[in-house]
């Protein structure tokens, strides 16, 4: 008879199920705590021109009241895949102008700018051909 020794077993590996539930959760607690979960809204006005985005930036209210506004975008090398939305949210003649870095591009042009009231678009970054236009709002 051959003699097996016994092997203290192993706690199981997460599933991925388990993974995203937990995720989830952290998600709820989040909103439950403070009502809603924030992403790194910022509010910019004229003091805040010239303005580059920044790492936690992901929706930017631009109140143009008084002047243009300029942001500038991040180099496309660093920001593969990150998403991030600008919105004019005055009704002035004001514009809020947005500037690739050095030579990146904004679907194809070096900027865009955003002149309707309460209009705006969504950026998507891709490191090899720069910022799409992934939507105009």
């Amino acid at each position: 008879m051959t003699n097996f020794k016994r092997v203290r077993s192993l706690p199981p590996i997460a599933t991925i199920r388990e993974i995203v539930d937990a995720i989830n959760n952290l998600i709820r607690y989040a909103i439950q705590e403070t009502g809603s979960l924030k992403l790194g809204v910022k509010t910019l006005t004229s003091s805040d021109s010239p303005y580059t985005i920044g790492p936690d930036d992901q929706f930017l209210r631009v109140n143009t009241a008084g002047a243009h506004i300029t942001i500038n975008l991040t180099p496309k090398a660093n920001e593969d895949g990150r998403e991030i939305t600008i919105k004019k949210v005055s009704t002035d003649d004001f514009t809020v102008i947005i500037y690739g870095d050095s030579t990146d591009t904004i679907d194809g042009a070096t900027t865009r700018t955003i002149y309707q009231p309460y209009g705006g678009l969504t950026l998507r970054c891709d490191a090899s051909t720069g910022w799409d236009i992934k939507s105009w709002i």
